[in-house]
């Protein structure tokens, strides 16, 4: 088996290049899409929550691919922050392959998901994405959003919105620097509601003009009022991976529901656990499966609306993806050399 600290794991994900992502990413699809088939070689429960009277959260997030199978156990505590936890990843026969440490495999695996949908986009023009949090899920979103997105400059400016004066400058210091010397063409700034008369003006003029919204926080009430993206002429992808319990929303029902494709990870983990979905009052119908999308035919109304209509994407998280994205950095680990082997566990 290979043991991977947290330090490895983040030198592994950091230093991937876009077609390892691309890659990566194309198993996640490939994933989504067979969960969806019957029968399916993917085993999905749903994930189990423990809620201590301290405040932390843990989830046991099992599933298998059938050529891997594995769980994935993280922590969090109510007021936010990193999540900490592993994964441990078995042959079909049981033999330990590996332990992975989970915060920032959390953080890279839910930003790819993420990604299915934006990677799709086709841009008329120039574009400008609104990233909400300023923890380890947003910073993963921005790494990939500037990966992932288009090629030919098209991203003219991005802005991470953030509630604390002190986490947001610290992010400012801690990734928008380096973004700026990786990516010199493209402005980046930060917004922060705290100590700030003029956050709702300058929040609505980002968002109006926005190409892209990803909200990545365990917020409790909407982040931003349906009218401040009421633009007809502009088309755009929202993207909500926070929520992940009936008390917490990201937005409002009216954003929820205003795109021309309502898509989600899992159908039953999003209406059962998001609450968007509660206050909505979505039903299935209202719904498609990402991997059922980008199973269709390119040419599919669906895929046509994917990539160029007002689309909305709601994740719960998939314990499934953990394990597909798991064993892709356990084997670039090992083929590295990187990590602490045993083998005699």
């Amino acid at each position: 088996m290979l043991i991977l600290s947290h330090d490895q794991v983040l030198r592994t994900v950091r230093s991937l290049t876009r077609t390892q992502c691309l890659d990566i990413l194309s198993s996640v699809q490939q994933a989504l899409s067979a969960a969806s088939t019957n029968p399916s070689p993917i085993h999905q429960p749903l994930r189990t929550p423990i809620t201590t009277s301290t405040g932390y959260t843990s989830l046991f997030m099992p599933a298998s691919t059938t050529t891997t199978t594995g769980i994935k156990t993280v922590t969090i505590h109510s007021s936010g922050g990193a999540h900490t936890g592993a994964l441990t990843l078995f042959a079909p026969n049981g033999e330990l392959l590996g332990l992975l440490n989970a915060e920032e495999l959390t953080g890279f695996r839910t930003a790819l998901m993420a990604m299915l949908g934006f990677v799709e986009r086709v841009w008329e023009g120039d574009g400008e994405i609104v990233i909400f949090g300023a923890g380890k899920q947003a910073e993963w979103h921005l790494r990939m959003a500037m990966l992932f997105g288009p090629q030919e400059g098209k991203i003219s400016q991005v802005t991470i919105v953030g509630r604390g004066a002190e986490r947001t400058a610290a992010f400012e210091t801690r990734v928008l620097e380096e973004m700026r010397r990786c990516y010199p063409g493209v402005v980046f700034s930060a917004l922060c509601s705290e100590g700030n008369s003029a956050y709702q003006q300058g929040l609505d003029n980002v968002l109006g003009s926005s190409a892209a919204i990803f909200c990545c926080t365990p917020s409790r009430e909407p982040l931003f009022a349906f009218p401040s993206i009421n633009t007809p002429s502009r088309k755009r992808y929202i993207s909500l991976i926070g929520s992940f319990k009936p008390h917490m929303m990201e937005v409002d029902s009216e954003t929820l529901l205003s795109g021309d494709l309502l898509c989600v990870d899992t159908q039953e983990g999003c209406i059962k656990e998001a609450g968007e979905m509660h206050a909505a009052k979505v039903t299935p119908e209202q719904v498609t499966q990402i991997g059922d999308i980008l199973a269709l035919d390119k040419n599919h109304e669906s895929r046509e609306a994917l990539r160029k209509q007002n689309v909305v994407f709601k994740a719960v998280g998939m314990g499934v993806l953990d394990i597909v994205v798991g064993k892709a950095v356990l084997d670039i680990a090992a083929s590295r050399q990187m990590g602490t082997r045993i083998d005699d566990f």
